[in-house]
């Protein structure tokens, strides 16, 4: 439809395209402000399916609550069951039931949606169309002209005319094709991951939740409102469902691992068709439409300028959509947005209101910036063990629970707009930022270690196994409280250490490692700093440190005097040594010691029992490079720096 709505010659704001990036902008800009005056130039006249479909929290409640979209997404579109990971066997032949599986057993209790794009941007410009705002389909920007002194000129053609306006702030919502940011050289591609993807989307695909045994059906809710994902060496597949009855599916190739990326439809189905399960999934499916990128990341130069221009959604950045985390850059993004293009036009004063606008610019680049590189650490994480079940479970679950208590607490509670708190906190990200960077390193080394004992394929065809949902059932409900500081960094120094020891047990080869309260509670934060690449050469100290605390613990049970030996064997037959000192006891009170001993041995707990050390924490945030995060910096490490503690 092309619309005929009335051209003013003046606009308060005026944004370069109209996908649901610009369209959330303008319908939160009328949000806080109904005077304002606004037009979108978009130069297509039909709304198409895009990628971007997949949300996660933070986007869910920009949606419903600066958005006000709760009627009509519950309405129109579909609620998003988490991320979901298959993991198969290294030829790709299990079918979907024997594959062990991490994720969801319900839908999580904070709302995020799976998006028809088409649809939604659709009922986003009749919204935006209603409150007043000028929504132009069909219009193409042939040039524009800055002045933040005055007015910046924007001329277009629309209806086989050519038009002019002007506006105090402009903003590029244009997606990849950057109509503002390309002229003004605001992109990069420096340190980014050099990632392909190919997706299209497909009618006819069997339901998740109707293949496999009744059994493998039972064990979790709603598998097909998922963020599905499959994996092979060096790729990840998607599957996202859509409110009309099609699936999103897409390959994600990391090109210094895949030779040859599916960049034409016919390789791409080929692609999807080694997996057995996915072949059995899409046998009867059509792929109704089909799409290529042969880069997918570049960084933008911040996302609002002092000049009065900005960008969001694909005009400013992307990175990756493994996470669904686009959709959080471009609600922070806007959120920024907002708040300093209103504060700029509500002050009469001129010159104020650039001295204003000279000092926020920098924290809500800053902002946009941080969550860009600190998402990049987590991806680079996650990737290498896409298809090692034994790794992949337990970091998917520790990126979850650090997202709720980190990224998603802090958004709801308005600190990514609150630029007082966000300097005040500006080592803490350094030192969460730091600890990404140590947990990669043995990310990798377990793996290389797995890798070369064969041991990388051995937990993938358990069955459903874990859902990561214990690591932050505690603070579900309380995110986006003030005042919890310190009790969240205790938290997710917590998950650090529990992920860190259950990498760890990995790449020791100890079975229940990690989970062990005995293990956490010796393996802590102050012994991982000390020993970042914790081995096979460290494990006899721990086993001492282990032994003690534990002899000291049983000796708070008994009369007798105990000496306990921890040792590699107590792993694997769940027994420890016990050694009564004194020689007093009998046979039965030598026994009672004895299962007391190796009760508190098989103990395992969460990590919301174990010491707190957020003062080391602290100690090391602030020792952290103040650059640590610089977009120069490597985020991927590589060979040369393995050896590197």
């Amino acid at each position: 439809m092309i619309n005929s709505q009335s051209i003013m010659p003046k606009y308060d704001v005026a944004i370069i395209g109209a996908g649901w990036s610009g369209l959330a902008l303008a319908r939160q800009l009328k949000r806080n402000n109904r005077d304002i005056r606004i037009i979108q130039l978009e130069v297509s006249t039909e709304f198409k399916a895009k990628i971007g479909e997949a949300t996660v929290e933070n986007t869910g409640h920009y949606f419903l609550k600066k958005l006000g979209l709760a009627n009509y997404l519950y309405r129109n579109q579909l609620p998003k069951n988490a991320l979901r990971f298959f993991f198969d066997n290294e030829d790709h032949s299990l079918p979907i039931e024997q594959m062990s599986e991490q994720g969801t057993t319900y839908i999580p209790p904070h709302p995020a949606f799976q998006l028809d794009r088409a649809s939604f941007e659709s009922a986003l410009t009749d919204m935006n169309r209603e409150d007043d705002i000028t929504v132009l389909q069909g219009a193409k920007v042939t040039g524009f002209e800055l002045d933040h002194h005055n007015e910046h000129t924007v001329k277009f053609n629309y209806q086989n005319e050519a038009h002019q306006i002007r506006c105090k702030w402009l903003v590029d919502a244009s997606g990849r094709a950057g109509v503002v940011a390309r002229r003004m050289k605001s992109y990069s591609r420096e340190n980014v991951p050099s990632h392909s993807s190919a997706w299209g989307r497909f009618s006819g695909v069997k339901d998740f939740d109707s293949v496999g045994t009744q059994k493998w059906r039972d064990g979790a809710s709603s598998r097909f409102l998922s963020t599905n994902h499959f994996s092979g060496h060096g790729y990840w597949i998607w599957f996202i469902p859509l409110k009309n009855g099609l699936t999103s599916i897409g390959i994600v190739c990391d090109k210094t691992k895949v030779n040859n990326p599916p960049m034409k439809q016919a390789d791409f189905i080929a692609k999807l068709k080694e997996h057995t399960a996915i072949a059995d999934l899409i046998e009867d499916a059509k792929i109704e439409d089909f799409e290529a990128w042969g880069q997918l990341a570049y960084r933008g130069k911040g996302i609002v300028n002092r000049e009065r221009w900005g960008a969001t959604g694909f005009a400013a950045m992307f990175l990756d959509p493994l996470l669904s985390g686009g959709g959080d850059v471009i609600a922070m993004a806007n959120d920024n947005l907002t708040k300093l293009i209103l504060a700029d036009l509500g002050n009469p004063d001129r010159e104020a209101a650039q001295m204003a606008l000279d000092e926020a610019v920098p924290y809500a680049n800053e902002v946009v910036d941080y969550y860009y590189q600190f998402l990049y650490a987590q991806l680079m994480n996650l990737y290498p063990v896409l298809e090692c079940a034994e790794l992949c479970s337990p970091v998917m679950a520790y990126i979850n629970a650090t997202y709720f208590i980190t990224s998603a607490w802090d958004y709801m509670a308005g600190n990514f707009s609150d630029y007082d708190h966000f300097s005040k906190n500006d080592f803490i990200r350094r030192g969460n930022y730091g600890l990404e960077m140590l947990m990669q390193r043995q990310i990798l080394e377990a793996l290389a270690i797995l890798q070369n004992e064969n041991r990388a394929f051995v937990r993938n065809n358990e069955g459903f196994f874990e859902t990561g949902a214990d690591l932050y059932k505690y603070y579900i409900y309380q995110m986006g409280e003030k005042g919890k500081d310190g009790y969240r960094i205790d938290l997710r120094v917590k998950l650090f250490t529990e992920c860190f020891a259950i990498v760890t047990g990995s790449k020791l080869g100890l079975p229940k490692f990690g989970r062990r309260r005995i293990v956490q509670n010796a393996l802590n934060l102050p012994m991982i700093l000390q020993k970042p690449t914790f081995g096979r050469d460290q494990l006899p100290e721990l086993l001492i440190t282990m032994s003690h605390n534990l002899t000291q613990e049983l000796q708070q049970t008994t009369e007798h005097t105990v000496l306990v030996k921890i040792t590699e064997a107590s792993f694997r037959d769940e027994m420890v040594e016990v050694t009564i000192v004194d020689n007093t006891a009998d046979a039965d009170q030598l026994k009672k010691i004895k299962k007391t001993a190796n009760g508190i041995w098989m103990h395992q707990q969460e990590y919301i029992e174990q010491t707190s050390f957020v003062s080391v924490f602290l100690q090391y945030a602030r020792q952290q490079p103040l650059d640590i995060m610089d977009p120069s910096h490597p985020v991927r490490l590589e060979a040369s720096e393995m050896c590197e503690a």
